[in-house]
Protein backbone atom coordinates (compact mmCIF):
# COMPACT_ATOMS: atom_id res chain seq x y z
CA UNK A 1 0.00 0.00 0.00
CA UNK A 2 1.49 3.81 -0.79
CA UNK A 3 0.47 6.30 1.28
CA UNK A 4 0.86 10.28 -0.40
CA UNK A 5 0.73 12.96 1.34
CA UNK A 6 -0.22 16.42 0.25
CA UNK A 7 2.39 18.92 1.36
CA UNK A 8 0.71 22.31 1.08
CA UNK A 9 3.35 25.17 1.18
CA UNK A 10 6.87 26.10 0.79
CA UNK A 11 6.92 29.65 2.30
CA UNK A 12 5.38 32.80 1.68
CA UNK A 13 7.50 35.49 0.43
CA UNK A 14 5.63 38.97 -0.64
CA UNK A 15 2.74 36.67 -2.41
CA UNK A 16 1.61 33.12 -1.58
CA UNK A 17 -0.80 30.50 -3.41
CA UNK A 18 -3.52 30.82 -2.17
CA UNK A 19 -5.76 28.14 -4.23
CA UNK A 20 -5.10 25.51 -6.89
CA UNK A 21 -7.35 24.12 -8.72
CA UNK A 22 -7.08 21.78 -11.55
CA UNK A 23 -9.93 20.88 -14.00
CA UNK A 24 -11.65 19.47 -17.55
CA UNK A 25 -14.94 19.01 -18.80
CA UNK A 26 -16.47 20.79 -16.16
CA UNK A 27 -14.54 19.41 -13.00
CA UNK A 28 -13.25 21.65 -10.75
CA UNK A 29 -11.46 20.69 -6.56
CA UNK A 30 -9.27 22.44 -3.86
CA UNK A 31 -6.11 22.05 -2.96
CA UNK A 32 -5.30 18.38 -2.36
CA UNK A 33 -8.44 16.99 -3.99
CA UNK A 34 -7.95 14.61 -6.97
CA UNK A 35 -9.36 15.93 -9.62
CA UNK A 36 -10.82 13.61 -12.50
CA UNK A 37 -9.98 14.62 -15.88
CA UNK A 38 -10.72 12.15 -18.76
CA UNK A 39 -7.62 10.49 -20.71
CA UNK A 40 -9.76 12.66 -23.84
CA UNK A 41 -9.51 16.28 -22.27
CA UNK A 42 -6.42 18.71 -21.24
CA UNK A 43 -5.67 19.45 -17.71
CA UNK A 44 -6.09 22.98 -17.19
CA UNK A 45 -4.72 24.49 -13.70
CA UNK A 46 -6.27 27.65 -11.74
CA UNK A 47 -4.04 29.38 -9.46
CA UNK A 48 -4.70 32.06 -7.72
CA UNK A 49 -1.90 33.95 -5.94
CA UNK A 50 -1.68 37.25 -3.23
CA UNK A 51 0.38 39.83 -2.31
CA UNK A 52 0.85 39.27 1.49
CA UNK A 53 3.13 41.76 1.54
CA UNK A 54 3.08 45.21 2.76
CA UNK A 55 4.43 46.75 -0.68
CA UNK A 56 2.64 47.02 -4.30
CA UNK A 57 4.08 44.86 -7.09
CA UNK A 58 4.20 46.11 -11.13
CA UNK A 59 5.84 43.15 -12.67
CA UNK A 60 4.99 40.05 -14.75
CA UNK A 61 3.58 37.79 -12.60
CA UNK A 62 3.91 33.39 -14.02
CA UNK A 63 3.07 30.39 -12.72
CA UNK A 64 4.41 27.46 -13.89
CA UNK A 65 3.14 23.85 -13.20
CA UNK A 66 4.94 20.56 -13.36
CA UNK A 67 3.06 17.37 -13.67
CA UNK A 68 4.37 13.45 -13.36
CA UNK A 69 3.64 10.55 -11.92
CA UNK A 70 5.73 11.26 -9.16
CA UNK A 71 7.09 14.96 -8.14
CA UNK A 72 9.85 15.22 -5.26
CA UNK A 73 8.40 16.78 -1.99
CA UNK A 74 8.95 20.90 -2.17
CA UNK A 75 12.17 21.93 -0.73
CA UNK A 76 11.02 25.47 0.67
CA UNK A 77 12.91 27.42 -2.13
CA UNK A 78 10.88 28.10 -5.09
CA UNK A 79 13.74 28.30 -7.02
CA UNK A 80 14.98 24.89 -6.17
CA UNK A 81 11.92 23.08 -6.61
CA UNK A 82 11.18 24.61 -10.12
CA UNK A 83 14.55 23.23 -11.56
CA UNK A 84 13.92 19.88 -9.34
CA UNK A 85 10.66 19.76 -10.64
CA UNK A 86 11.56 21.43 -14.45
CA UNK A 87 13.82 17.49 -14.40
CA UNK A 88 11.23 15.31 -13.25
CA UNK A 89 8.69 16.84 -15.06
CA UNK A 90 6.29 14.58 -17.87
CA UNK A 91 4.56 17.97 -19.20
CA UNK A 92 4.64 21.31 -17.97
CA UNK A 93 2.39 24.87 -18.80
CA UNK A 94 3.36 28.45 -18.00
CA UNK A 95 0.78 31.62 -17.45
CA UNK A 96 1.72 34.68 -17.21
CA UNK A 97 -0.18 38.31 -16.44
CA UNK A 98 2.14 40.95 -18.33
CA UNK A 99 3.01 44.42 -16.49
CA UNK A 100 0.17 43.61 -13.23
CA UNK A 101 -0.08 45.90 -10.21
CA UNK A 102 -0.83 43.88 -7.10
CA UNK A 103 -1.70 46.07 -4.22
CA UNK A 104 -1.57 44.43 -0.67
CA UNK A 105 -4.05 42.08 0.00
CA UNK A 106 -4.84 42.06 -4.11
CA UNK A 107 -5.14 38.43 -5.41
CA UNK A 108 -4.62 37.52 -9.10
CA UNK A 109 -5.75 34.28 -10.65
CA UNK A 110 -3.53 33.24 -13.07
CA UNK A 111 -5.13 30.25 -15.79
CA UNK A 112 -2.53 27.98 -17.43
CA UNK A 113 -3.42 26.77 -20.95
CA UNK A 114 -4.16 22.51 -21.30
CA UNK A 115 -2.08 19.95 -20.69
CA UNK A 116 -2.89 16.43 -22.63
CA UNK A 117 -4.14 14.22 -19.86
CA UNK A 118 -3.22 11.43 -22.86
CA UNK A 119 0.42 12.04 -21.50
CA UNK A 120 -0.55 9.21 -19.12
CA UNK A 121 -2.57 6.25 -19.12
CA UNK A 122 -6.33 5.84 -17.69
CA UNK A 123 -6.19 5.04 -13.76
CA UNK A 124 -2.83 6.95 -13.49
CA UNK A 125 -2.97 9.47 -10.16
CA UNK A 126 -0.38 12.54 -10.96
CA UNK A 127 1.51 14.76 -9.16
CA UNK A 128 1.68 18.45 -9.68
CA UNK A 129 4.24 20.83 -8.64
CA UNK A 130 3.58 24.60 -9.01
CA UNK A 131 5.83 27.39 -8.61
CA UNK A 132 4.78 31.00 -8.63
CA UNK A 133 7.66 34.14 -9.98
CA UNK A 134 7.93 37.31 -10.78
CA UNK A 135 10.02 39.15 -13.88
CA UNK A 136 10.99 42.72 -13.58
CA UNK A 137 13.29 44.41 -15.43
CA UNK A 138 14.73 40.70 -17.20
CA UNK A 139 15.18 39.70 -13.00
CA UNK A 140 13.61 36.55 -11.54
CA UNK A 141 12.20 36.52 -8.43
CA UNK A 142 10.78 33.61 -6.98
CA UNK A 143 7.94 33.67 -4.45
CA UNK A 144 6.24 30.27 -3.52
CA UNK A 145 6.11 26.75 -4.69
CA UNK A 146 3.45 24.35 -3.46
CA UNK A 147 3.36 20.20 -4.51
CA UNK A 148 -0.13 18.73 -4.47
CA UNK A 149 0.28 15.32 -4.33
CA UNK A 150 -2.17 13.05 -6.27
CA UNK A 151 -3.63 15.81 -7.99
CA UNK A 152 -4.82 14.82 -10.93
CA UNK A 153 -6.69 10.89 -11.51
CA UNK A 154 -7.10 9.85 -15.49
CA UNK A 155 -10.40 8.35 -15.97
CA UNK A 156 -11.91 6.71 -18.97
CA UNK A 157 -12.82 9.51 -22.13
CA UNK A 158 -15.36 11.59 -21.67
CA UNK A 159 -16.86 10.00 -24.44
CA UNK A 160 -16.59 6.31 -25.42
CA UNK A 161 -18.57 3.43 -27.04
CA UNK A 162 -17.90 -0.05 -27.29
CA UNK A 163 -19.63 -2.99 -28.25
CA UNK A 164 -20.21 -5.05 -25.62
CA UNK A 165 -22.18 -8.05 -27.55
CA UNK A 166 -22.79 -9.25 -31.25
CA UNK A 167 -25.33 -11.94 -32.06
CA UNK A 168 -25.84 -13.95 -35.10
CA UNK A 169 -29.05 -15.82 -36.22
CA UNK A 170 -30.89 -16.96 -38.87
CA UNK A 171 -33.78 -14.62 -40.80
CA UNK A 172 -35.72 -15.47 -43.97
Amino acid sequence: MVVRSVVRRSKLGELGVSKATFRAAGGLGPVGATADIPIDKKIQATVIIENTGSQSLIRTFCVDVYYADTLSDSSGDPQADLNTWFDEREASITACEFDKTLNPGDTLTLVTGGVDASNWGEGDIIDAGVVVYGIISGSYEYYDSLKITDAVRIIAPATRVEITDVTFSETD
